[in-house]
């Protein structure tokens, strides 16, 4: 007897999907700076790489580490009723494409950032089969859109750990404006600079908390720094990490 089980893969933050055909043509972050009041029309592009056609349902939600998705307006810095969909679902033909329509609004006296996610799910899940086992597969893009006027960032290290060769460091961002910046480490020795590795692009929302992951190289005994580098090319932020290697 064959067992069906049901497997939520959750796609957009920060990863591509191709499964199911779906495939989503813009960025996972669209960004928009708006002044209190102004309002704006955006479009995602989503393509159809099946032979069948593919009804995709459309939500927006916001999201909360712990928690997941939730309705609009349940956690702070909400775009909540600021962001519209045109449609809650839309058919892609075999090869083809469609467009996900949207209207936002920046919220009057908006300093900041207010940001939600526009939640992208094929309604007929992928069935592959696994021996006597039948996997329905959920594929989801979760694209973060985001209203910004004014503010600034503030990211504060809450701790620095080092366990099983890898170095973390936890960043939160305690001001009002979302921060993407490049993040490039330095490992400093005695001679000078051990090691220099870029780590991406990060996002912070406002009140967002993430880890920076560092591996670390093989190193003799004795002392060394990392310095962590982030900057968005206006606003940059440091921290001087020391480690005894015994």
């Amino acid at each position: 007897m064959k067992r069906v089980f049901a497997v939520a893969v959750l796609w957009g933050l920060g990863l591509l999907a191709g499964a199911q055909g779906l495939v989503l043509e813009d960025d996972l972050v669209q960004l928009f700076e708006l002044s209190p009041g102004q309002e704006a029309v955006a479009s995602l592009t989503l393509r159809n790489t099946g032979t069948a056609p593919l009804a995709v349902a459309v939500e927006a939600a916001d999201y909360q580490e712990g928690k997941g998705f939730l309705p609009l307006g349940e956690v702070s810095y909400s775009l909540g009723a600021n962001l519209v969909l045109e449609a809650s679902r839309v058919t892609l033909p075999p090869g083809g494409t469609a467009q996900v329509r949207f209207r936002l609004r920046a919220p009057a006296q908006l300093e900041g950032t207010r940001y939600a996610y526009l939640l992208l799910t094929p309604e007929a899940p992928e069935r592959r089969e696994e021996g006597n086992v039948t996997l329905r597969l959920v594929q989801r893009y979760a694209v973060l859109v985001a209203v910004s006027h004014g503010g600034r960032p503030e990211v504060r290290f809450a701790e620095a750990k080092v366990a099983e060769g890898r170095l973390y460091v936890l960043g939160e961002n305690r001001g009002n404006r979302l921060y993407r910046p490049l993040v490039r480490v330095q490992v400093l020795g005695k001679e000078g600079v051990v090691r220099e590795v870029n780590l991406g692009q990060y996002t912070f929302l406002p009140g967002d908390a993430k880890r920076l992951v560092l591996d670390l190289p093989p190193l003799a005994p004795g002392e060394y720094a990392a310095l962590f580098l982030l900057d968005d090319g206006v606003y940059a932020y440091a921290l001087r990490v020391r480690l005894n290697v015994r």
